[in-house]
């Protein structure tokens, strides 16, 4: 038995008045995808609320099959542990970004007026941060262009640390860190615009605050070789704690996930293309992605499935709803698509959309038992 888990993030979106009261998945020509609702569970599921943090990490964490509310444990070690930076057990992890601050001379005055990419800068901003800050409590870690703040022994969920996206163009006083524990990081911050002030950068920013995951494995938990396809960097950290192959899409994308189900006996590809569109509120290329999707990723590996004749399981899914018109996640729930060769399905459903998904009255409100609807031979 084979098992393919394809994930369109940010796929799912609402209709649009603008367009015939359509959304950009009901308005895509995926031919492969409707054939397929004929024979297959169609409905909605639940991934994440966006009042949450970081509800894509959670969304995409919960249909791996693990429950994020027991099982998440922050987000900048999914980041770091992707490119091999794991921290101590026992440590908290934090991801760090630059940021350009207005002229006021208190620093919590002070407005945010972008993030900054430090470019051929960062190699001295990294030495100064280090020779400043790294003591036998915090260390800043670097690999590539990409710079972490761990605290050895640190308190995990030591405050509240936001986004910089969230604090741009506002005076950063209601976005500075909080919380019981909170003020070492908050010092670090304030004090690096002495460090940064022959730079381009004015501060460093700390959030993401994260310790190191102890997941059961993939293979533990569910008795299956799995194999995790995708370029984005923390979907490749949540599969070094679930302990599965992890491999880059490739050119063929849908030939990459072919090759590696003959080892595994489970392959999940995450697609991240539709958030670059539903972001910049781009109905038209958002469309085209999620044809492309169905073209060249859905239908090879449909068509690869049917000439084996051997039993196989598909999913398509959604991590997050990111309406066009509203140009950031939203929280409904997002259809999803189970089919399965031994069990084939009458829908009654023409269309796989937000649409046909809810007529369905098919509900699941927690995404992470998709899996074992799909993998279930009931």
């Amino acid at each position: 038995m084979k098992y393919a888990v394809l994930i369109c993030g940010a796929m799912a979106d609402r209709t649009m008045p603008d367009y015939n009261n359509i959304t950009p998945l009901s308005n895509a020509d995926t031919k492969c995808l409707d054939d397929l609702a004929k024979y297959s569970e169609i409905g909605l599921t639940k991934t994440a609320e966006t009042a949450d943090k970081y509800p894509v990490e959670k969304s995409v964490l919960a249909l791996f099959g693990y429950d994020p509310k027991t099982d998440f444990k922050g987000s900048a070690v999914l980041y770091s542990s992707s490119i091999g930076i794991v921290p101590e057990k026992d440590d908290v992890i934090f991801k760090c970004s630059f940021v350009k601050l207005s002229d006021e001379e208190a620093y919590e005055e002070k407005t945010m007026i972008s993030e900054v990419m430090p470019g051929g800068e960062l190699d001295d901003i990294f030495k100064d941060l280090c020779e400043n800050f790294n003591n036998d409590i915090f260390e800043f870690v670097r690999k590539d262009n990409n710079i972490f703040l761990i605290w050895k022994k640190g308190e995990l969920y030591a405050g509240d640390f936001a986004v910089p996206n969230e604090a741009v163009s506002k005076c950063i006083a209601d976005y500075l860190p909080k919380g019981d524990f909170a003020q070492p990081i908050y010092n670090i911050m304030k004090r690096s615009c002495d460090v940064l002030k022959n730079y381009s950068a004015d501060s460093v920013w700390i959030f993401g605050e994260s310790a190191v995951y102890d997941l059961e494995s993939f293979k533990d938990r569910f008795g299956l070789e799995c194999c995790v396809v995708t370029d984005t960097d923390f979907v490749r950290g949540i599969a070094v704690y679930l302990k599965a192959d992890i491999v880059s899409c490739g050119e063929d994308v849908s030939k990459t996930i072919l090759e590696k189900l003959q080892k595994n006996d489970i392959v999940f590809l995450y697609d991240s293309r539709a958030y670059e569109y539903s972001l910049s509120g781009d109905f038209e290329m958002k469309t085209k992605v999620i044809s492309d999707f169905d073209k060249n990723i859905i239908e090879p590996v449909v068509e690869e499935f049917q000439k084996t004749g051997e039993d196989v399981g598909l999913m398509v899914v959604s991590d997050i709803a990111v309406p066009v018109h509203l140009q950031r996640f939203s929280s409904e729930p997002v259809p999803y698509l189970i089919y399965k060769s031994f069990d084939k399905k009458n829908s009654n459903a023409s269309k796989f959309d937000e649409n046909t998904a809810a007529d369905s009255d098919n509900y699941i409100p927690d995404s992470f038992d998709l899996i074992k609807r799909l993998i279930s031979r009931q």
